[in-house]
């Protein structure tokens, strides 16, 4: 895949704190990213770097092999991003579109039929209806949805979304996470989302950076899901034939589900008259992550 953003040795302070040191990453074309941390961490002030809304001491981010990218207008125009969004209370959705992009000059030489039919899109896309109800009307979801338009306006190539799932109830959830996926398969769009929820993130992101420490890690998307049986009163002889291949706490069977495991387990329980009283499926591989960090 085409590699689009490169950030190299990355140092933010707010005066004499550090708030990222020495950070680098990259990102290829049509990947979803899911950028993690603990509150203060510095996701936000990143994604603002990354922008060009705030400044960095040190270092050097390259979009497209360019590292000036932000002071070329036709590339900060390839950014769309749902970070401290602000909506016009007092206007519909139709005309928040329209006055952001008229002052982002998305109108520019087009018609006004051209910029209704746009604008109507856009609203489709996001599941709003195109009516007159005013924003202060709106409920936090469809503010959340409205705000997504706005970050689309110009089929941007690279998606910033910062905490787009918080206030949203979980049909909410459910419908974002099907558009985020959607966007990529339809637009090929390359997306960097924030977020702590974290089974949300892992159902759409392809892999992960972990903000640690002033630091970024990168984290694997892990597949295999992790299962726990819970076995009553489980004989010896049982016991004796499951310990070589999973682990054994108390009456539980603990074991990562790869290379035929699960078959190879439950025949050793019927083979032996076990009884099993729940199985338990868990992929922990990001909650692990903030575990390690509140230690």
């Amino acid at each position: 895949m085409e590699l689009l953003l490169s950030v190299n040795q990355l140092v933010k302070k707010y005066d004499t704190k550090t708030v990222l040191d020495g950070v680098s990453f990259a990102i290829r074309k049509g990947e979803i990213i899911g950028l993690l941390g603990v509150n203060g961490s510095g996701k936000t002030t990143l994604m603002k770097i990354i922008l060009g809304l705030t400044s960095f001491e040190a270092g050097e981010i390259e979009y497209r092999g360019n590292s000036n990218y932000l002071k070329s207008f036709k590339c900060r125009r390839e950014f769309g991003y749902l970070l401290d969004c602000k909506l016009f209370e007092y206007l519909d959705g139709y005309d928040n579109l329209y006055t952001v992009g008229k002052y982002a000059n998305h109108w520019q030489g087009k018609t006004k039929t051209e910029i209704a039919k746009e604008i109507k899109e856009l609203l489709d896309l996001v599941d709003l209806p195109n009516s007159k109800k005013k924003v202060r009307g709106y409920s936090f979801g469809m503010k959340q949805r409205l705000g997504l338009a706005m970050s689309l306006m110009g089929t941007p190539d690279f998606l910033i979304l910062d905490e787009p799932f918080v206030g949203l109830d979980p049909v909410g959830v459910d419908h974002l996470i099907e558009f985020i996926s959607n966007l990529r398969k339809s637009l090929n769009i390359t997306i960097l989302i924030s977020s702590h929820q974290l089974s949300e993130i892992e159902q759409i992101c392809d892999r992960y950076l972990y903000i640690t420490n002033q630091k970024v890690k990168e984290v694997s998307k892990v597949t295999g899901k992790k299962f726990v049986i819970k076995l009553e009163n489980p004989n010896k002889l049982l016991i004796d034939q499951l310990q070589p291949i999973v682990d054994i706490q108390h009456n539980d069977v603990l074991f990562e589900a790869k290379d035929g495991l699960i078959d190879r387990v439950l025949s050793i329980i019927y083979q032996n008259n076990g009884q099993i009283i729940d199985i338990q499926v868990t992929n922990d591989n990001l909650v692990d992550l903030f575990r390690g960090e509140s230690k």
